[in-house]
């Protein structure tokens, strides 16, 4: 499947595989924000060499940070920890990009898993786009009801009439691991429809 995006006058294809490359990059990049926030909160990292000036050389530009931001560990710490919950934010954007280039359409209505699955992403991609650093449920009125998914690990229940304006925590998903079987299960079911379609 492809999605067709008009960007300046310019058609572009973006295919199911390419998004879900994308969802891969994003949950690599989970792993790198959480093992770098665990080595701040362990102090593996050296501030006096971390927190020094700095030259970045890039191709379009150069960019110069001087010494003093990072000085303390409860900054370094902070500031990983900001690193972890954009993450958690790009894959939430990610996942709902692979759904919505594969077809599948948010719908409360509709009683198949897939669609409650894919509901369920574009409702937290909702949240993370209302505050990526501070993420907020925004349930609009059509919104406004319980969502119940079964995994093949685990099962999930929401009442979004509450949550509206909420701070959003993994909590309410049962931890950050529900997340990773929402991506799980994502990815497999469409892998398995995009490979159907390949074969059609």
């Amino acid at each position: 499947m492809k999605l067709v995006a008009q960007h300046g006058g310019e058609t572009q294809k973006v295919t199911l595989e390419e998004a879900l490359t994308d969802v891969r990059i994003a949950f690599l990049q989970i792993e790198f924000a959480l093992k770098l926030h665990s080595f701040c909160e362990l102090k593996k990292v050296d501030l006096s060499e971390f927190d020094t000036d700095e030259i970045i050389l890039l191709e379009h530009g150069n960019l110069y940070f001087p010494a003093g931001n990072f000085g303390s560990r409860e900054d370094v710490v902070r500031a990983a920890g900001v690193s972890v919950a954009l993450a958690f934010g790009a894959s939430a954007l990610a996942l709902d990009k692979a759904w919505e280039i594969a077809g599948v359409v948010p719908n409360f209505d509709s009683e198949d898993k897939n669609v409650k699955l894919r509901t369920l992403v574009y409702m937290i991609r909702c949240a993370f786009a209302h505050g990526v650093a501070d993420p907020r449920w925004k349930v609009t009125e059509k919104f406004r009801r319980k969502i119940e998914i079964s995994l093949p690990n685990c099962s999930i229940s929401l009442d979004l009439r509450a949550l509206d304006g909420e701070r959003f925590e993994f909590s309410a998903l049962g931890g950050h691991d529900r997340w990773y079987e929402v991506h799980d299960a994502t990815v497999a079911t469409l892998t398995a429809n995009n490979t159907a379609d390949s074969t059609d």
